[in-house]
């Protein structure tokens, strides 16, 4: 089977989703690293753009993933401005309003692991970014209890999703092991 074609409608639709989360995130900034939230989610987009075939509602949803969850725009203005797949993949990757800690936490394993390879590529891609940011984070930023807390979650979250991208599984893994080692190692902020 050949890979599908990605029309010039697809690079548009990207570029308008990269826009839409600029503008939507515009005064967020990333906790561990400071820097704008805009970073992550180019991450995320890059990290998607990397699997094969070239996916282009993967790739428009990676940069919209967060805005339902972090933004006030809802899944009907995604849908208007994205069409009903990106949408729909952005809503499945996003939690349920006022779910929080451990509910929010079991449901993102349970709900994945039941999710179709977009979603497992995208949360992939997601929880790769998320670790980096943990791993890089400067020393008066990093907590290690909270990175060993995240990190513990994000495996969970990516062992439901082997088999979906093995690149971006070794890529998490790498980094993973690199975030237990300096989780080990100490130091940081109390």
């Amino acid at each position: 089977m050949s890979a599908p074609k990605v029309t010039p409608r697809d690079v548009r639709r990207i570029a308008q989703a990269a826009l839409f989360a600029a503008h939507a995130h515009k005064d967020q900034m990333r906790e561990d690293m400071g820097d704008p939230y805009l970073v992550h989610l180019a991450e995320v987009a890059a990290l998607c753009a990397g699997i094969k075939p070239l996916d282009p509602v993967l790739l428009a949803a990676a940069w919209l993933h967060d805005t339902l969850e972090d933004t006030d725009t809802d899944e009907a203005t995604l849908r208007g401005e994205f069409g009903e797949a990106v949408a729909a993949l952005v809503a499945d990757v996003s939690d349920p309003p006022g779910l929080k800690g451990k509910a929010r936490r079991q449901r993102q394993v349970d709900h994945t692991a039941r999710a179709g390879l977009r979603t497992k590529r995208l949360k992939l891609a997601d929880r790769t970014s998320n670790v980096d940011e943990e791993l890089n984070a400067p020393d008066e930023r990093f907590r290690a209890k909270s990175a060993a807390r995240y990190l513990k979650w994000s495996h969970r979250v990516v062992d439901v999703c082997r088999g979906a991208a093995p690149e971006l599984e070794a890529r998490f893994d790498k980094s993973a092991a690199a975030l237990k080692a300096r989780i080990e190692k100490g130091g940081g902020a109390v």
